[in-house]
């Protein structure tokens, strides 16, 4: 995939631990959440296609955003993400 654009994150702790990014109109959330059992973050993104955000959504919790998704993506590596999103 290419075409990466509106990448914003939420909450850092070595690396973006949620992060919103859109690609040819599809927006995906990237959550390496906190795992209570391990004590800490999962070393990996957790990835979600969504439906189109309003901007309330977008500006408001993203704790939630993932119970709307259209569909369940493959994790990914910290290191592996298909942007750079220092580059925002």
């Amino acid at each position: 995939m290419t075409g990466w654009s509106g990448i914003t994150y939420r909450g850092f702790y070595d690396v973006p631990r949620m992060i919103l990014a859109s690609c040819d109109g599809q927006m995906h959330l990237f959550d390496s959440r906190f795992d209570d059992e391990l004590d800490d973050y999962i070393d990996y993104y957790e990835v979600w296609r969504l439906p189109p955000l309003t901007d309330a959504q977008i500006k408001g919790s993203w704790l939630e955003l993932a119970q709307l998704a259209l569909e369940r993506m493959p994790d990914i590596g910290l290191t592996e993400l298909p942007f750079d999103w220092r580059a925002r």
